[in-house]
């Protein structure tokens, strides 16, 4: 590519350049213009984005999304869970006592520690155990 086969921009640039006082730039100047046809070169025979890097990189975007928001959504408390503080395990006992005034005090407390614990879990997948021996080759 000769230099007055580069594009409009890139020849005024080069002009501008030239025409600014300091020592000549000879080499870098050969250096730089390279570099420019070999980017200009890359870009014309660049292929288009295949549908499988297309589609891997979509995948990885919404995994990423779904751990963010999993996360996000595990991290968020909009004061629907009892506060730790302030619960009351006497208010609890006779909420349960209310609704099922058959059940024994001591069951109802059970109940209301029951329900207060669960309040504070956090999602977690359900693990299960390996079948026996399926570690022993390791």
């Amino acid at each position: 590519m000769a230099d007055n086969d580069l594009p409009p921009g890139l020849r005024d640039l080069e002009a501008r350049l030239a025409s600014r006082p300091g020592p000549d730039a000879g080499e870098a100047k050969a250096r730089v213009l390279g570099a420019v046809r070999q980017e200009l070169m890359a870009t014309a025979h660049r292929k288009p984005l295949s549908l499988w890097r297309f589609a891997a990189a979509a995948a990885a975007v919404v995994l990423v999304w779904v751990n963010l928001s999993i996360s996000a959504v595990n991290c968020t408390d909009v004061r629907l869970r009892p506060n730790g503080n302030h619960w009351d395990e006497q208010a609890a006992v006779a909420e349960i006592r209310e609704l099922l005034p058959d059940c024994p005090v001591e069951e109802a407390r059970r109940q209301a520690l029951l329900l207060r614990a669960r309040a504070q879990l956090v999602s977690a997948p359900e693990l299960r155990h390996a079948p026996p021996g399926a570690g022993e080759g390791l």
